[in-house]
């Protein structure tokens, strides 16, 4: 990780996603895999806002130029006992614990936030990392997405994220 910002410095793998919109968050039949770099406002400090950074197909083509702001400060404290290594037959524990955040979401949790095609009925995207979430020391990535609905509502499409950060 670069510094002290648990986004930079990671190749964020996207492994197990549930839910109606599950195809905006990561590639069919592969793990998504995508990158962040911040962009600096000399007056406001680092990290602004974090563009996002894929290769081909590694995500789904509406996170193309998508951006994301940060947003919050309190950190959520990682599972406990740590989530053991994912593998292909073990998405339920990583789905669990991505579940017990997205729950657990306030104002205050630390999280990165950015719409998803912006240009049509948006969806909001939130991401939050989980510092030393799995045995091996590295953050849990937990995703969520929230679809627009009336005028002046959201409505959650109940779509959960989850991976991790290989440092």
């Amino acid at each position: 990780m670069a510094g002290n910002d648990p986004w930079l410095g990671v190749a964020w793998k996207v492994y197990a996603v549930q839910g109606a919109a599950s195809a905006d968050l990561k590639p069919a039949d592969k793990e998504g895999t995508f990158t962040l770099s911040p962009v600096p406002d000399p007056a406001m400090g680092p990290a602004t806002y974090y563009k996002v950074h894929f290769n081909g197909d590694d995500m789904p083509k509406c996170w193309d130029k998508l951006v994301l702001y940060p947003h919050g400060t309190a950190v959520f404290a990682p599972p406990a006992p740590p989530l053991k290594p994912w593998t292909q037959s073990g998405d339920a524990p990583w789905l669990a614990a991505a579940d017990a955040v997205r729950k657990g979401l306030n104002d205050s949790m630390a999280r990165l936030e950015g719409l998803l095609y912006p240009d049509t009925n948006g969806a909001n995207l939130t991401l939050v990392c989980v510092p030393n979430a799995t045995t091996s020391g590295t953050p849990l990535l937990v995703m969520q997405l929230v679809s627009g609905g009336a005028p002046g509502s959201m409505q959650a499409q109940n779509v959960t994220g989850g991976g991790h950060g290989d440092n």
